[in-house]
């Protein structure tokens, strides 16, 4: 049975954003109203930001999940560690069997693109009927739209704008 797509982004510009802040904020609000929110979301800083070495939390159960591996001051490769992201997506695939209102995936960037970070588990959620947030930098916001299709919706970097769209998809 085919489901709709039910599949968000909110779209930021600059690292400098607290896109992250946002999503663990919502996943708060609504896991404290008894409406479960499951997934992903970068851990913060005291600023609020994504932590340097990057890490995900689930937002269910605080648990953290190392995803940087360290390259060396001189690098300029990507520090995403294969491994590290494999142990986290644990928590969205655990998600297409247990299903929440709302499944929080971390990113949509580069890796995605590419067919790899969580491409596989944004396909697996949307393919079960789960209703999926995640950010998306616009400098992607193209590729995005590929993934997406006509149905995804882009949210503006707004407490106010993107508590509307889940609020409008959890009360269905």
């Amino acid at each position: 049975m085919a489901h709709p797509l039910q599949l968000a982004a909110i779209i930021y510009d600059n690292d400098s954003q607290p896109v992250d802040a946002l999503l663990h904020s919502l996943a708060n609000h609504y896991n404290r109203k008894g409406i479960r929110v499951a997934g992903l979301a970068m851990v913060l800083n005291e600023q609020g930001l994504r932590r340097e070495p990057m890490a995900v939390q689930d937002v269910e159960t605080g648990t953290e999940y190392s995803i940087a591996q360290n390259l060396g001051k001189e690098s300029q490769s990507c520090c995403l560690d294969p491994s590290g992201l494999a142990d986290a997506t644990g928590v969205l695939r655990a998600a297409v069997h247990n299903p929440p209102k709302l499944a929080i995936v971390n990113r949509f960037g580069q890796q995605e693109i590419d067919g790899r970070g969580c491409r596989a588990e944004f396909v697996q959620l949307l393919d079960a009927g789960i209703p999926v947030l995640t950010v998306v930098k616009r400098k992607f916001l193209k590729k995005w739209h590929e993934f997406g299709g006509e149905e995804a919706v882009d949210l503006v970097f707004s407490e106010a704008a993107v508590q509307a769209w889940c609020d409008g998809l959890l009360k269905r």
